[in-house]
């Protein structure tokens, strides 16, 4: 499915869009199965919270949980940015980004809708959980004015 059309689906499906989020922090986590990026960002949304015992608690947070899969996925949509994007997950700070907000519900079976295979995985999650999929960055000025400089890095000049 192309990204208008995901984005589309997942807003019919009741997701909530978030916009204008400000990245302050990146925290990566390689997981089983996918890399975790967590992104504090400058505003509470709405996010599971961890309980000291284990269990998990609607309530609001300034910490969001994404795929890698879904930023680089974004990143090299901008033409601009695409040859920069691992050098951009190291340092994010500052970029402006939009989320779908997905609810799933307990023992519900989840398949990542940016997904393109057929016999993509599918997740069972023992607690209520909110899927954040990021559907747009905008790079800070200052993130873009050093593309120009890191494209000269790379270039040896």
């Amino acid at each position: 499915m192309e990204k208008k059309e995901v984005v589309a689906m997942l807003l019919k499906n009741g997701g909530k869009l978030v916009k204008d989020l400000t990245v302050k922090n990146v925290t990566v986590t390689v997981m089983e199965n996918y890399v975790r990026i967590a992104l504090t960002v400058d505003k509470k949304l709405d996010g599971m919270i961890a309980q000291e015992d284990g269990t998990y608690k609607e309530g609001k947070t300034k910490v969001i949980f994404v795929s890698l899969y879904s930023i680089t996925a974004q990143l090299k949509d901008n033409e601009n940015a695409a040859f920069a994007v691992n050098d951009l997950l190291r340092n994010p700070n500052g970029a402006e980004v939009n989320v779908i907000q997905e609810a799933v519900k307990a023992g519900t079976d989840y398949k990542n809708p940016w997904s393109e295979k057929e016999d993509a995985n599918v997740t069972h999650f023992d607690h209520n959980t909110i899927i954040n999929h990021v559907v747009d960055i905008e790079l800070s000025d200052r993130a873009n004015a050093l593309l120009d400089r890191l494209a000269l890095s790379k270039l040896g000049m």
